[in-house]
């Protein structure tokens, strides 16, 4: 049950990513199809079967952000993910808004980088060595 869910959250991690980056593309093209509803419903169901497979993998494996200070930080650095990304979609400035997107895309592989490092630090703690 753990493997099934931990592929199935890396699944719907790569459909974010891919889905962010495309619509950041789309964004700066000025591209109609940022208004399309699929292209508007589908990262909303795709993250909430992100989340749901998150919290599903957290609870079969018995971490609790308060025990594993990176899963702590993985969940402030989501919600400021998702602020950023916002204002990248959102924006009536459209410097800001691929601002936003490429400062959105860093926080996303930060987050990764704590997932795989299991470490508030992430891809930071090689910074030093």
């Amino acid at each position: 049950m753990t493997a099934l869910l931990k592929h199935l959250h890396l699944l719907f991690v790569l459909l974010s990513f891919i889905g962010f980056f495309i619509r950041g593309i789309w964004m700066m093209q000025g591209s109609g199809l940022l208004k399309r509803k699929w292209a508007r419903v589908l990262p909303h169901i795709n993250d909430t079967l992100l989340l749901v497979s998150a919290v599903a993998l957290a609870v079969v494996m018995g971490y609790s952000p308060g025990d594993h200070p990176w899963l702590m930080t993985k969940i402030i650095a989501l919600f400021v993910y998702i602020g950023v990304g916002v204002l990248a979609f959102r924006h009536p400035k459209k410097p800001v808004r691929v601002a936003a997107w490429l400062i959105a895309l860093g926080i996303f592989l930060y987050i990764v980088s704590v997932a795989l490092f299991k470490h508030p630090l992430g891809f930071m703690l090689t910074l030093g060595a």
